[in-house]
């Protein structure tokens, strides 16, 4: 495995990783809206474009920074030049890049699975606590952001063939460019 190849395989991780770490930025935002419901009719209309904009620049930020970690791996390693420097341009590893991404997204997708599961367990036995579940607090978007978060970490971990399939198609096609 060269430098390059190792640089390859540690950006797309920290990719995949950005794109499941993103999806806990929801809740806040979830939150934030929410927020909006208690104050006088004048201030809403302002503080509701504010954080519409703020949302729309940080989730264009977020995608441009997903689609350089993911698609755009050797371009980050060139204008960087993580592959200089380095004294010996072969390492010892015999582990193909789809087999190490496949490793990474089942690892990833685990922890995804295993952090949404103890939220979404937390979140339910608090709502079953409230008396009024929907006007007293927000657990019902929370339970179905958690819910659906567990079952993307348990789908990451299932099909993470599939996955690693579309990343290396995709990288293919780039790379003919």
């Amino acid at each position: 495995m060269t430098i390059k190849t190792l640089w390859n395989i540690l950006l797309k991780f920290l990719g995949i990783w950005l794109i499941l770490s993103g999806f806990s930025v929801i809740p806040q935002f979830i939150w934030a809206f929410s927020v909006f419901e208690h104050l006088p009719d004048g201030k809403i209309t302002p503080g509701l474009i504010y954080l519409a904009v703020i949302f729309l620049i940080a989730t264009a930020l977020f995608i441009i920074i997903l689609w350089l970690f993911i698609f755009r791996t050797g371009w980050i390693i060139k204008t960087l030049k993580l592959d200089k420097g380095f004294g010996d341009e072969k390492i010892d590893l015999n582990i193909r890049l789809s087999t190490a991404l496949t490793i990474a997204i089942i690892i990833i997708g685990g922890l995804m699975f295993a952090d949404s599961l103890a939220e979404l367990l937390r979140n339910i036995y608090s709502a079953f606590r409230q008396d009024d579940l929907v006007r007293r607090t927000p657990a019902i978007p929370l339970i179905i952001f958690y819910f659906v978060k567990a079952a993307i970490g348990y789908l990451l971990m299932t099909n993470s063939r599939v996955i690693v399939g579309f990343i290396t198609k995709h990288n293919r096609i780039n790379e003919t460019e």
